[in-house]
């Protein structure tokens, strides 16, 4: 029996209580949790990901110090790690502008070996970024196109944050940016179940990767999740330990290419070329062709120069340091690509799951 009390909402000052309100059932629905993100091919393109860091950091620097000086309750561990991105980006520019924006207060001799050391520095920041970033598409490209694993899979995160003071509502919701395998003990599993992007069985997803790591339906059967979650966490784990430690390597090797001595005399003004663009359409032609074919054609040049200065230098040791510096980045690639593409478990389909090995049908209980 049910019974109707005709009550909607009870406003408490903190928040409010309700009783099966339309409203609020509407409410919940509008607000939906956690989702996965994709684009309209089911991958997780390079434009998601800058969507991503650019709605992060315009966050880190308005919205998160602002709670943390106010000392909000909702002021949480996830918006203290990003807003650490701001001075590793403050930092970064600060050591470029140490020598290049200092020089012009040294006398000349000061001012050129200032600007040699400056330019190689500026550099070095950009290549370290670079290699530290996209090294690790050397890895998780392979993996994610063999058997469709991409362990940067992001998820928006929603949260029910707390009212600040009572004269606010309660419905306050904020959302994080978050990655599926971010934690390998706890993954999101959750969010492939019945999800219509893969399918439309309750376990499309699990049947699709485990196909693609050599499962067929019968091993697969009527569980398929089960037998497949331990072989997923298997590869997150291998690629990303691979992955993280060939992006260090890679991103010292691209400093190592910037402290090279063919950047010494490279020339690059860009407020010099921007005049020249407004001052003369023809001339815009000119310095195009100009930046297109001599600027870029001589970063190449010096780029490979570089490289072979790294590991061919006037100095024996430093030669021995740099081979063996972009030896190790390019072993530790192959090798992670070679652990993560191949599989040598010959009985992964009857005994690869934990449910499988510790689970005796005969008996009643089963206690773990």
């Amino acid at each position: 029996m049910v019974y109707n009390l005709g009550l909607q909402n009870i406003n408490n000052n903190h928040g409010i209580i309700s009783f099966g309100s339309k409203q609020d059932k509407e409410k919940k629905i509008e607000h939906k949790s956690d989702v996965l993100l994709y684009d309209e091919k089911k991958k997780h393109p390079l434009i998601l990901g800058a969507k991503i860091q650019a709605d992060k950091l315009e966050k880190a620097c308005t919205i998160y110090p602002k709670k943390g000086l106010q000392g909000s309750k909702n002021a949480n561990f996830y918006e203290f790690l990003t807003m650490g991105e701001v001075p590793y980006l403050i930092g970064s520019g600060m050591m470029i502008a140490t020598f290049n924006l200092a020089s012009k207060f040294f006398d000349t001799p000061s001012a050129q070996s200032a600007s040699k050391i400056g330019k190689k520095m500026g550099l070095g920041v950009l290549l370290y970024g670079l290699g530290k970033t996209f090294s690790k598409k050397l890895i998780e490209v392979p993996v994610n196109m063999k058997y469709g694993i991409d362990v940067n899979l992001p998820y928006k995160k929603k949260i029910d944050e707390l009212p600040e003071y009572n004269n606010k509502k309660d419905d306050l919701v904020s959302y994080e940016y978050h990655k599926a395998y971010e934690s390998v003990d706890f993954s999101r599993w959750d969010l492939f179940y019945d999800n219509k992007s893969y399918g439309d069985e309750r376990n499309s997803y699990y049947k699709k990767i485990g196909k693609k790591l050599g499962l067929t339906n019968e091993e697969l059967g009527t569980a398929a999740d089960q037998k497949v979650k331990p072989l997923i966490t298997d590869k997150v784990v291998k690629t990303k330990v691979f992955s993280t430690l060939s992006s260090y390597l890679w991103a010292a090797t691209g400093v190592g290419i910037a402290m090279q001595k063919p950047w010494e005399n490279i020339t690059f003004n860009p407020k010099k070329i921007i005049q020249t663009f407004k001052n003369n359409s023809k001339i815009i032609e000119q310095n195009e062709h100009a930046i297109k074919n001599n600027w870029f054609k001589d970063f190449g040049k010096r780029f490979g120069e570089s490289c072979y200065k790294l590991v061919n230098n006037e100095s024996k040791s430093a030669s021995i340091a740099g081979r063996l510096l972009l030896g190790s980045a390019v072993a530790m690639t192959l090798l992670g690509n070679f652990s993560t593409l191949f599989d040598f478990n010959k009985n992964r389909g009857t005994n690869s799951s934990a449910a499988t090995s510790i689970i005796d049908e005969n008996k009643e209980k089963v206690v773990c």
